[in-house]
């Protein structure tokens, strides 16, 4: 880890940086869609399959039953239990806040003509909920809450067994304590092949939501051929601006918690004070020490991480509304001042106190999020993901004969005479 000059960052770098792990599913792709097609094909057999190739063990089912759920409870500390519940108390009332009006406004664009549109919560969804080198039971509650409240009917959750062929009860509980039942131990491509088409025990649904490793989400990327997706979110990111108010150990420790996800997370950090910078580096390296996922984080900040002076804090904010991060932390003077700059981001933290973990878990934020360039297009999950709009219209007779001629005329110089014909229709022999 090195200090350097944004502007002196050669463009190779750049784009290294830019680009980071974002692309890197392609190189998976066929790996993906033979595996999808074994399960398109074989279903649970194929599901069986790769538990025992890549956990070697024989002892496997794939639902989750009652006596597992019910377990749980006994299996999880009382201050996770309090924690969860924190958690789904704020992220309930962050969705109910964005749940939409069962009728949107009514527009009467011509005298006995209105049109409006009205929810439809999606009725069958996926979660898949990453597992692997972390648990993660705040997923499932970042996943569900949203899906519950835009009411959809039918809601599953895909996770990865551990090796013994068991989910970890926190996630268990996670589900339990909203009451989904329908749980499946399997993760990875196959896992999201198996909601995309369905398997003897699995069913097939007509969203998936959820981030995962470059497998999923290549997978996710091929599902889109008949299915939703929420996003292709991938390797977790933080890019930080910082003046010379922000305190260094905070900013270590930030980007600390982005690194520990995975060798491929990104950590930037753009400052306008190269003391500030300095001082972050050796804060990165009292702190790394002294956790139990350093190598992760130490392989994270050898592959994607920037530590760069920028000359003023417009030259980062250009910087940042190209980069797109996940999450965008501002340690400025005034970082509010700052969010109307801000085009490009997933979540963003403001101010030395709103810690990268904070909109991980607790403060009703979610943590579902585009990844590698996607703020670009993509919004954070919301209960708005869960559900679609259905357009409604209706004409009176003076309605339709206001527009009729208009479709008449359009009609002809499009060469579709049955739509002339099906206004016109209506008024034969009556005009």
């Amino acid at each position: 880890m090195k200090t350097i000059y944004l502007k002196d960052l050669s463009n190779k770098n750049y784009q290294k940086i830019i680009n980071r792990s974002a692309g890197n599913y392609q190189n998976v792709i066929p790996v993906v869609k033979n595996i999808m097609n074994d399960v398109k094909q074989n279903g649970d057999e194929a599901l069986i399959k790769y538990f025992r190739k890549f956990n070697g063990n024989s002892n496997y089912s794939i639902k989750v039953t009652k006596e597992e759920l019910d377990k749980a409870y006994n299996q999880v500390d009382i201050q996770v239990i309090f924690a969860l519940r924190q958690m789904i108390k704020n992220i309930t009332e962050v969705c109910k806040a964005q749940v939409k009006t069962k009728k949107d406004q009514i527009v009467e664009t011509e005298k006995g003509i209105k049109v409006w549109r009205e929810w439809r919560a999606i009725e069958k969804v996926g979660l898949y909920i990453p597992g692997g080198k972390a648990i993660y039971p705040s997923s499932v509650l970042m996943t569900a809450i949203p899906a519950q409240i835009a009411g959809c009917k039918e809601i599953i959750i895909c996770t990865p067994p551990q090796s013994n062929g068991q989910i970890n009860p926190v996630v268990l509980l996670a589900a339990e304590m909203l009451g989904i039942k329908q749980i499946y131990k399997v993760g990875g491509a196959e896992a999201i092949a198996a909601m995309v088409y369905g398997t003897q025990t699995i069913p097939q649904v007509y969203k998936i939501f959820g981030a995962g490793n470059i497998y999923v989400t290549a997978a996710k990327i091929l599902a889109l051929e008949k299915i939703a997706i929420d996003m292709p979110a991938g390797p977790s990111e933080v890019l930080i601006i910082a003046d010379e108010t922000a305190n260094p150990k905070f900013i270590a420790a930030d980007l600390l918690a982005d690194g520990e996800h995975g060798e491929d997370s990104a950590c930037v950090l753009l400052t306008t004070s190269k003391k500030v910078a300095e001082e972050t580096i050796t804060e990165i390296n009292k702190q790394l020490p002294k956790l139990k996922t350093q190598d992760r984080a130490k392989a994270s900040l050898k592959k994607y991480s920037l530590f760069a002076v920028v000359d003023s804090i417009d030259e980062a904010i250009e910087f940042v509304n190209e980069y797109a991060p996940e999450h965008l932390e501002i340690m400025t003077r005034n970082p509010e001042k700052l969010v109307g700059k801000i085009t490009n981001a997933g979540s963003v933290f403001l101010g030395d106190y709103t810690s990268k973990a904070s909109g991980d878990y607790a403060t009703g934020a979610n943590h579902i999020l585009p990844t590698g360039g996607m703020a670009k297009m993509y919004p954070p999950l919301g209960v708005d993901a869960f559900g679609k709009w259905m357009q409604v219209q209706k004409c009176t007779k003076n309605g339709l004969l206001k527009i009729k001629t208009t479709i008449e005329n359009i009609a002809e110089t499009e060469g579709l005479p049955a739509h002339k014909n099906s206004a016109s229709i209506r008024f034969k022999g009556v005009i």
